[in-house]
């Protein structure tokens, strides 16, 4: 599989989120019909299999929670040290103990978690999940080995598009992937996922359909169009 990935900020993703972002709120009944009518007319002139996938996060990232307890912990620890009274080390574990669950409390916010997760970690989750859900939905059984997969997740705030072989070794060297992710992002960040998703499918299908024009005795191997994980 060939695969394209985009390192995306945070307004990028998520603007003006409080909590977290779950795609069935981002994506409701009208929009998922429009992406699924979007995946048919691009399969209509191409032999290639379109399946897009928005998922809420790629990974728990259990070490963040406790990577920002520990910092809070170490602070405390400083802290005390300039405190106008002197705590015992009963009340300073006390005091430590306290930064710890507040920390871990605060880690399981969405946008306090991802602060806590490096850059590299989110970019190497996300990939590894898009592999994941690549043969979880079946897409390298297709016949002819055409499979396109377009994988948002929204807690690590990227973007992966992984194609199976067959369309890796006709794809021409100067046509990107990268088109694709832009014009997801671009929906993302005019708050209208919906409309960037349908964009990026019009480019799928304009990308494939000269090296992999419909055939004949094509048929839809892949019917659902959309997938969408909370």
């Amino acid at each position: 599989m060939d695969s394209g990935a985009a390192v995306v900020d945070s307004e990028a993703v998520a603007p003006r989120e409080d909590g977290e972002l779950r795609p069935s709120k981002l994506i409701d009944a009208a929009g998922s019909e429009r992406i699924t009518r979007a995946v048919h007319a691009a399969e209509a002139n191409t032999s290639g299999e379109i399946v897009v996938s928005v998922v809420g996060r790629s990974d728990e990232h259990a070490a963040a929670p406790w990577r920002l307890s520990f910092l809070l912990a170490a602070l405390s620890y400083f802290a005390a040290s300039f405190a106008p009274i002197d705590l015992t080390g009963p009340a300073l574990f006390g005091v430590q103990l306290l930064a710890v669950l507040v920390g871990h409390a605060l880690g399981r916010v969405p946008g306090i978690r991802r602060l806590f997760i490096p850059e590299s970690e989110r970019t190497r989750t996300a990939e590894r999940a898009a592999v994941h859900e690549f043969h979880e939905q079946g897409m390298q059984q297709t016949e002819g080995r055409t499979g396109i997969l377009i994988y948002v997740t929204l807690l690590e705030h990227r973007v992966v598009v992984l194609a199976d072989e067959a369309i890796d070794r006709v794809l021409d060297p100067d046509e990107s992937w990268e088109d694709v992710v832009e014009l997801v992002l671009e929906g993302i960040r005019s708050g209208d996922i919906t409309s960037g998703i349908e964009s990026a499918i019009a480019r799928c299908g304009e990308i494939l359909s000269h090296p992999l024009p419909i055939q004949p005795d094509d048929r839809d191997e892949i019917p659902h169009a959309l997938v969408l994980r909370d």
